[in-house]
């Protein structure tokens, strides 16, 4: 579970999955990684950095995507 502060200032701790979600909505002000806390608004984080990726898109196979996983 991940410490956060949202913009209400409201403490919670949550799953890294609703972390990524909360960041991406704008709900998060501040998250705590292992060595620090992080701000939101003045430090990088890695869901702000949008890159091009100019490469093959392996998830695709013959110009679909690849099928379900069959159950086992």
């Amino acid at each position: 579970m991940i410490p956060v502060v949202y913009r209400n200032g409201k403490e919670d701790l949550v799953e890294q999955k609703f972390l990524n979600i909360l960041l991406h909505i704008g709900e998060i002000q501040e998250f705590r990684r292992s060595d620090h806390w992080v701000n939101v608004t003045e430090d990088p984080i890695r869901s702000s950095q949008q890159r091009d990726y100019s490469g093959i898109d392996r998830r695709c196979y013959g110009g679909s995507e690849l099928p379900p996983a069959m159950g086992i």
